[in-house]
């Protein structure tokens, strides 16, 4: 009798919890049910991981809401980005599972290390880990065996930035290597003040569009193939063709001298693979021709342009 009772009593338990459920369920607005369900695909939607060094799994931060498998008796460690701070952590059941945190490294890049270890297998919770940069939302699970040894993470932002600076160095280096730039530059876009009178002799890749200067400085426009090459080095001759060092840099597809000169050279390698070309200044008689040619092939251009 008291078994049928109790058995009863569990079917009756049953039902009431399930009503519960569907009750709590059907309780919500339909505003409420709508954000359940943005939550729910975050939390189950794939997570994107690679492998790490010695069997670390990373993790994208975001993405989705990870779950670290761990094990009974085995240390599953997790990694923050270095130089974070940890400022809190909350983990749902603090009776079944042991955390602990640790550091590694030295300032001022120590990486905080959280520990997890469960008491037993088939066990199930979540963790918000609370740093100085974010907030690590994670689902933990024990298997009996299975586990992760090490867990950290790649962070969007950081991989974004990561690019950007590797693009900056690699502009930077290529800028330093034969010229340097200054913020204050203009290239001069009145072309009644400037002087055209250069002739160019070579066949070089980089062989100059055209060469003028205003009174005070030279401008040497190079094609716009130009990063598909080395930057050639300027190269000023005196009276004796000897060559002088001079002051340059680049601002867009020009080179820009401090000085006026009657002759250059601008060389890229050398031996037998050099390559060179010559840049002559001319009179005044000469300069009108060239800048009649200069109108005469913006005009050209400006048509096509305006086509």
């Amino acid at each position: 009798m008291k078994k049928i009772i109790l058995l009863s009593s569990l079917i009756a338990s049953s039902l009431i919890a399930n009503n519960l459920n569907e009750r709590d369920f059907s309780n919500l607005t339909p505003k409420e049910k709508k954000d359940l369900a943005i939550a729910q695909k975050w939390i189950n939607s794939k997570t994107t991981t690679i492998q790490g060094n010695n069997g670390e799994v990373i993790f994208l931060f975001g993405e989705s809401m990870p779950s670290i498998v761990t094990a009974p008796l085995r240390l599953t460690d997790i990694a923050l980005e270095p130089g974070e701070v940890i400022k809190d952590v909350q983990i749902g059941d603090s009776i079944r599972w042991a955390v602990s945190l640790s550091v590694s490294g030295e300032e001022p890049y120590l990486i905080s290390h959280i520990i997890i270890k469960p008491t037993d297998k088939n066990l199930q919770t979540t963790m918000n880990i609370m740093t100085n940069k974010r907030v690590y939302r994670l689902n933990l699970i024990s298997e009996a065996k299975k586990f992760m040894p090490a867990v950290s993470f790649n962070y969007p932002n950081s991989i974004i930035k990561t690019l950007e600076d590797y693009k900056n160095q690699m502009k930077a280096k290529s800028e330093s290597k034969n010229f340097y730039k200054t913020k204050d530059d203009e290239i001069p876009s009145n072309i009644e003040n400037l002087d055209f009178g250069y002739s160019v002799e070579g066949n070089a890749p980089f062989k100059p569009l055209r060469i003028y200067n205003d009174g005070i400085k030279t401008y040497i426009q190079m094609p716009k193939n130009l990063k598909f090459y080395e930057a050639p080095a300027l190269m000023i001759l005196d009276s004796s063709n000897e060559k002088q060092i001079v002051n340059y840099r680049l601002k867009y597809d020009t080179f820009i001298v401090d000085r006026l000169f009657n002759k250059a050279i601008l060389l890229s390698n050398v031996g037998s693979k050099q390559e060179k070309i010559k840049i002559t200044k001319h009179s005044n008689k000469a300069n009108q021709d060239i800048v009649n040619n200069v109108l005469y092939d913006l005009s050209l251009q400006n048509k096509k342009e305006n086509k």
